[in-house]
Formats: structure tokens, sequence, C-alpha cells
């Protein structure tokens, strides 16, 4: 008799479990500053970038790029004007420095180097937009860019004069006078004061300068206003005319005029009707037309 075996497979399943891990927050931290240093440790950075705002016409001028490497190579720091390059410094070059011809700027080499760069002389065309660019080496190339603006300066010679004007006024006339400025690059702003107040707009005549192709003119500014008291201290009259020119430039002229008692005061008062002689009523007109009459007669006389 034959016999059967039954055989039982048995499958076992196995579940596994996957969790998530947390890194903390300081070990990211490590990892930044590892990949910092990988990649460079530190960063070129500024320590002083100085172009001067305004340099007289004639003067030397002093263009400052300092900067800190922070362990890496320089390559090249290159200076630019209105975009184009005039000045280069390579110290894996020789001679290491080289300056571009540019119309009003010359670069003094004797006085220059990779931090700072001397203008001789500078002219009117030296006025302008002025960009340092520093370069480090391979493999990280790192650059710092930076510019700021020069204004060249041709300072008036002299002061400002003045036109018109008198030695005595009286309380209702006009005054009336003009304030030129010399020649200068750019042209000086003038202002009017009387007694150490800036004048109203609606005391001044504005006159538009002639320039010449450098902006070079001579501006003027006009005066006119009717003398009141207020205008008076001390029985004067005090005016003011003041150029300037930013920072760089501040001169002034003044005039000063006597405030008379005017000719005939009856006549710049109001005269009150008042009563004379036996009731009748009489105006104070006629006695002032008596008084001009006679002081008329006494001006006209030989």
């Amino acid at each position: 008799m034959a016999s059967s075996t039954t055989t039982t497979t048995t499958t076992t399943t196995t579940t596994t479990s996957t969790s998530t891990t947390t890194i903390p927050s300081r070990h990211l931290l490590r990892l930044a500053i590892l990949l910092w240093l990988a990649n460079g440790g530190v960063a070129l950075k500024w320590v002083r970038f100085s172009v001067p705002s305004w340099t007289k016409r004639g003067q030397d001028a002093v263009l400052t790029c300092q900067f800190d490497l922070e362990g890496e190579r320089l390559y090249s720091v290159k200076w630019y004007k209105a975009g184009r390059e005039f000045y280069r410094y390579v110290p894996g070059d020789w001679p290491p420095q080289q300056q571009f011809p540019q119309h009003g700027i010359s670069v003094d080499e004797a006085r220059s180097d990779h931090q700072r760069v001397m203008l001789r002389e500078v002219t009117l065309e030296a006025d302008g937009r002025y960009k340092c660019e520093v370069l480090t080496e391979a493999p990280h190339f790192r650059t710092l860019v930076k510019s700021a603006a020069m204004r060249v300066v041709e300072l008036p010679h002299g002061a400002p004069r003045l036109e018109g004007g008198q030695e005595e006024y009286r309380v209702g006339e006009g005054v009336n006078l003009t304030c030129t400025m010399p020649s200068s690059v750019p042209l000086a702003t003038l202002t009017w004061f009387i007694n150490g107040q800036e004048v109203p707009q609606d005391y001044l005549s504005q006159y538009p300068p002639d320039v010449d192709v450098l902006g070079r003119g001579e501006p003027r500014l006009g005066l006119s206003f009717r003398l009141e008291r207020w205008h008076v201290e001390g029985g004067r009259v005090v005016l003011r005319c003041e150029g300037r020119i930013s920072r760089v430039y501040q001169e002034e002229v003044v005039h000063s005029g006597s405030v008379v008692q005017p000719l005939v005061p009856a006549l710049l008062e109001d005269q009150p009707v008042g009563v004379s002689g036996g009731g009748q009523g009489t105006g104070g007109a006629p006695s002032s037309l008596l008084l001009l009459v006679m002081t008329l007669m006494v001006m006209v006389r030989p």
C-alpha cells in the first residue's frame, strides 16, 4: 500500500520599517563651514574706496581702492572712467603697471600702485565717474567693483561784483541792484539777502548766462523791490549777495545804504479832517497842497 506525504510550505513575510533621522542644526552649521572652507575659506572684501567729490582744476587727485585679499592671490586691479579703462595693475606682468591714453587724464605711475592711483594736475575733462575693479586668481576669480563721481571745478577769480545801488534811500522808493559772478565751472549759485534774511523769489530777476562748451559762464541775479519800513534796521538797509559752489567756494559782496526822511513827510501820511477858525470845517488836504506848492517853488528857484 502506497503512502503519500504532504509537504506544507510556510511562507514568512518580513516587514521592514524605515525611520527618518533628523540632523541636528549644529551638524548643518558644521557642514556649511566645511563647504565654505572648501570653496576658498574667506571672501575678498573692501577696506576703503575713495574718489574725491570735488577737485580744483590743476590739482592732483588721489583715487583709493584698498581691499583685503583674505589669503587669495591678486590677479588684477583696473580703473575705468566713463566705462573706458585708463589704468591697470597686474602683479604677474612686467611691468605690473600699464596706463591707457584718455583725454584729460594723466596717471603718475611713480605714486600709483595696486591700491591707489594718482591723477596729475587734473583738467576739466577729468570730470566724471570712476570705477575700480578687483579680480583674484583662479580657481575662484572673486571680484569687487565700486564706483563714484568726481567733479572738477574751475574757481572764479575774485568775489561777486555789484551794479546799481545808492548811498541813500527813502521809504517807498525802488531799490535795484544786479549781482554778477566771475566765470567758473560749474556756474556759481547766487543768493540775495536783506539784513541777513534771504529775499523772497518775487524780489529776484533771473538772467540766463552765456556759457561755452565746457559750461563756463558768468551768472547774474537782479534784486528789485520797494523799500518798506521793515527793511530798515538802525537807519540803514544792508544788501548782501553771496556766491557759492558746493563746499569749495564761497564769497560775498555787501552794499549798505542809509535811509533818510522823505522830502515831504506830510504827503506820505493820511491827513485827518479837522475843525479850525470859527467852526468852519476845513480839510487837511488844502494844507498839504499848499505845502507841496511851496516845496516845488523852493526847488525850482534859481
